[in-house]
């Protein structure tokens, strides 16, 4: 076989690129199937909190929860009611999981629908995944039950094709998994962005389920607890650990202001994930107007600046609004979706939706990346700093931050639990 220069200098393994062999094919070891017979409704459609336990028989995959919003009845006129587009994510308030006997965690309903923006491939399938959560809707056209339905994004689970996690082995746990979802009272969602006499707006919604997708070996003997003694023996389980949302308000001005981040825990952090907000567009909060209460619960804003500081050390430095193309070289896509915002007697006006992302972990985005460890940066003693120019001088703006740390869940003794 001829040998050129770039086979001589260049290191590596020789793969055959002609035939397929060892090198170049792979095969599943044990069979699986996968089914979404796991269907619970929830417990009460007008708000509240409900509990979800999954027995620990077997793999956990992604987590789906199906909200049907009535139609306005005749006792509703509905002209001036209207459904921000992405409702069922803006229903959320807070999402607690618990994995067997682990610690108990806490995610945001906007930190739910960030995680899965991020992790999609296009900016197309994230809007897909906007108006798969629960299409924008004003009150002429709301003649029909409206569905939302949300990927609940947990630590376990990628929801993408690419690149997308193996299933949680709960066989190899004695405890039930649990998951909480809590959500706001229905009218903490709908906006009356035009007051009409005769509007009520709904308090409950008409079916509200939670679904979780399993992935079951067909032949339980292949369970690795069948296999291997887990009591003297553990199971690392690769995954990517997002902290609650830091919600910190700005201070009115259009200048750079200064926020000191706390709270992180021991680890390595590989991002922070922030995006601006008006308290005035939230469900906690809806903006009101002569013409009622706007909820814009994902009108999230792109900063002028973002500079973030470690003990003094500059480790990203976005400036002229340039944040956009530096996260769109280092991913698949731009951190932006197509919205819609609302306003006093308007809807459906065409927005952006942008978050921005502030690495500490080298780039690494392939369909193996979710259990390659890529090391982030230990947050010790020193001092995390965020200076942030928002686009306008309201005084309302709130800088949402998340913490994303390299994870590893470790399964023995049929309990398991994070190491940071």
């Amino acid at each position: 076989m001829a040998t050129s220069t770039q086979d001589m200098v260049r290191p590596g393994e020789c793969i055959d690129l002609y035939y397929y062999d060892a090198e170049t094919s792979k095969k599943q070891c044990f069979p699986t199937t996968v089914n979404t017979k796991y269907v619970q409704s929830f417990t009460n459609f007008g708000g509240g909190s409900s509990v979800f336990t999954i027995p620990p028989t077997n793999g956990i995959q992604d987590i789906v929860c199906q909200f049907v919003m009535p139609a306005l009845t005749a006792g509703m006129s509905g002209t001036g009611l209207a459904l921000p587009r992405a409702w069922g994510y803006a229903l959320i308030k807070q999402v607690s999981f618990r994995y067997g006997g682990s610690s108990q965690y806490f995610l945001s309903g906007a930190q739910i629908l960030q995680n899965a923006l991020r992790r999609q491939l296009s900016r197309q399938a994230g809007n897909d995944l906007l108006t798969l959560g629960g299409n924008s809707v004003t009150g002429t056209s709301w003649t029909s039950a409206q569905t939302a339905n949300v990927v609940l994004t947990l630590p376990h689970n990628v929801p993408s094709a690419w690149g997308k996690a193996h299933p949680l082995p709960t066989d190899l746990l004695t405890q039930q998994v649990q998951v909480t979802v809590e959500l706001y009272p229905v009218s903490q969602v709908v906006s009356v962005y035009q007051a009409q006499a005769g509007d009520i707006m709904p308090t409950a919604l008409t079916s509200a389920q939670f679904m979780v997708q399993q992935v079951m070996l067909n032949n339980q003997g292949d369970a690795l607890a069948r296999r291997v003694d887990m009591a003297t023996n553990a199971y690392a389980f690769p995954c990517e650990f997002v902290q609650q949302v830091q919600q910190i308000p700005l201070a009115s001005g259009t200048g750079l202001q200064s926020v000191v981040l706390t709270g992180f825990r021991s680890g390595e952090v590989k991002s922070l994930q922030c995006w601006l907000n008006r308290l005035s567009d939230s469900p906690q909060s809806a903006q009101t107007s002569a013409g009622g209460t706007i909820n814009n619960p994902f009108n999230w804003q792109l900063p002028l600046q973002v500079i973030l500081t470690y003990a003094g050390d500059v480790y990203a430095r976005f400036e002229n609004s340039c944040s956009p193309l530096l996260n769109l070289i280092n991913d698949t896509k731009s951190p932006v979706v197509d919205n819609l915002a609302s306003g006093n007697n308007t809807f459906n006006t065409a927005a952006l939706q942008y978050w921005v992302e502030l690495p500490f972990a080298q780039t690494d985005k392939d369909e193996d990346s979710h259990h390659t460890l890529v090391h982030g940066k230990p947050i010790t003693n020193g001092i995390v700093n965020i200076q942030i120019q928002p686009p306008s001088s309201q005084t309302d703006w709130i800088l949402n931050v998340s913490y994303v740390y390299n994870a590893t869940l470790l399964f023995s003794q049929g309990t398991c639990d994070y190491v940071f």
